[in-house]
């Protein structure tokens, strides 16, 4: 169980960027792998193992493994989009198919001033000037994995994701108690909560 921070890419090795497995000891950075992918800004629960086996069992489409993010958005809700959203979206314009149904939970209504602490530099010099813009807060569980498919379907009804982290894998949450950066063995019990 590993909690990845924003501003470092999933992959093994790249030339140019800071990676998952620089967090790892250099010895194991060879065996493990990351399962699935959370975009650079994405942070939280990324799973990291040598277990061939468990990775395909998380990222079988066929399986539909839910997955929750927590987010910020810019704008306001909107219910029917919303809606819209829950029953699946078509969110790529080179692909006929929609997503699959989502559940979406809206939380909190805010400004932009008073989430600059999750906010990225760009966000948060817009946060100075434009302060009193709405935003919201909410939780989406999909089944899929799409290329930056939450922030796409949060596009889709009117919003722009601000701020995104996974909670959850299955039936497993992120452990509280891990920092950004910071990762621990997963155990047998927790293990049974992955794999249905």
């Amino acid at each position: 169980m590993f909690h990845k921070p924003r501003g470092c890419i999933t992959a093994r090795r790249d030339a140019r960027h800071k990676t998952v497995m620089d967090y790892f000891p250099e010895e194991k950075r060879d065996v493990l792998f990351p399962v699935g992918r959370l975009d650079k800004d994405t942070e939280g629960f990324l799973i990291i193992t040598n277990d061939g086996r468990l990775s395909f069992d998380i990222m079988n489409p066929e399986r539909e493994v839910p997955k929750t993010y927590f987010f910020w958005a810019l704008g306001e809700p909107c219910e029917e989009k919303l809606r819209e959203i829950e029953k699946g979206v078509r969110v790529y314009s080179n692909r006929e198919e929609s997503t699959s149904p989502a559940k979406v939970t809206v939380l909190e209504k805010a400004c932009l001033k008073d989430i600059v602490g999750y906010l990225d530099y760009e966000d948060t010099k817009t946060s100075l000037r434009r302060g009193a813009m709405p935003v919201f807060s909410g939780t989406i569980t999909i089944t899929e994995g799409k290329k930056h498919q939450v922030k796409r379907m949060l596009r889709f009804a009117g919003n722009r994701v601000l701020y995104l982290k996974r909670l959850e894998i299955s039936r497993l949450e992120l452990d509280p108690r891990l920092l950004p950066g910071e990762y621990r063995p997963i155990t047998e019990q927790e293990l049974s909560l992955l794999i249905c």
